[in-house]
């Protein structure tokens, strides 16, 4: 089989450039090196202590997880993008006022950085009056990276995880996990 000068060329070019691109994703792979925990991208399980963590509020103060040790807690995570989190939100907002008097709070942790101007507005729109709180990397990673969303842990009166649920279940359903984390023991 002979191959014309044209074709000979073509493939010396073709290798040439395969090649070239092998050696530079390699040095890139050497100089930029990817590293994954798996243990930190797994959300935390049922029954194990929920992570701690300390992120702003929407007037920039400090807040953990921990400052609401003895109160049973509902962590929403969610976006402004997200069209299911805009739908549990009012759910998550009557339930917090209907479950408050026995120690119940929620708090929504917003996950995509936008200004703070439409959170605001976006917190109003839906009557929230619960926590508003902006998400970090840490916080991210500590609860499995949160590649969904919504994405709600309850939390128990001790700090354990009780429920996670992802996505926006039935009002019904957040309602008998806040009551399951209430009444745990």
């Amino acid at each position: 089989m002979r191959l014309s000068p044209c074709k000979v060329f073509l493939l010396a070019v073709h290798l040439y450039i395969t090649g070239l691109s092998v050696i530079v994703v390699s040095i890139l792979c050497v100089l930029f090196p990817i590293e994954v925990d798996a243990s930190a991208v797994r959300p935390p399980s049922v029954g194990a202590a929920a992570p701690d963590f300390t992120v702003a509020s929407l007037d920039d103060n400090s807040v953990s997880l921990s400052d609401f040790r003895g109160r049973a807690v509902l962590i929403n995570f969610w976006a402004t993008w997200c069209g299911n989190c805009k739908i549990e939100m009012p759910w998550l907002a009557y339930l917090r006022e209907k479950y408050k008097s026995q120690g119940f709070e929620v708090l929504g942790i917003v996950s995509d950085d936008v200004p703070r101007a439409k959170i605001t507005a976006l917190s109003q729109k839906y009557g929230i009056h619960y926590p508003i709180l902006a998400c970090n990397h840490a916080t991210a990673q500590a609860y499995g990276g949160l590649p969904d969303l919504p994405e709600s842990f309850f939390i128990d009166r001790h700090g354990k995880i009780v429920a996670e649920i992802t996505g926006a279940d039935s009002e019904r359903e957040i309602e008998a996990n806040i009551r399951r984390t209430l009444g745990s023991r």
